[in-house]
């Protein structure tokens, strides 16, 4: 099963909740960015995790894929985000470096 999608799409499910003042954290991370930016950023990932399952996997499957794995990571962002979420943006950033490995494998 492809791991990329639902990483990258993690990270831009975080980046999208980064663009909402409620899921800011109150002291700024030093990579945070401004909310227009974290906003650009977050559609710009979703559409990348996209690309990437239907590249992979087709069209028919991929967009699939892509969908039952933005559920998957949307369920996880909620429970981080109401656990931890000032560690969110952190795994965020670990899933984005993990996607490459992870295709690679």
């Amino acid at each position: 099963m492809l791991l990329e999608p639902g990483l990258i799409g993690f990270a831009g499910l975080t980046s999208l909740a980064l663009a909402m003042k409620k899921h800011r954290p109150a002291l700024a991370l030093p990579l945070t960015p401004p909310p227009g930016a974290a906003r650009a950023l977050g559609w710009a990932l979703l559409a990348l995790a996209a690309g990437v399952a239907v590249w992979r996997l087709g069209p028919g499957l991929g967009v699939t894929a892509w969908i039952g794995q933005l559920g998957v990571a949307g369920a996880a962002l909620i429970l981080l985000m109401s656990w931890r979420p000032a560690f969110a943006p952190r795994l965020a950033l670990i899933a984005l470096a993990c996607a490459p490995v992870a295709g690679w494998l």
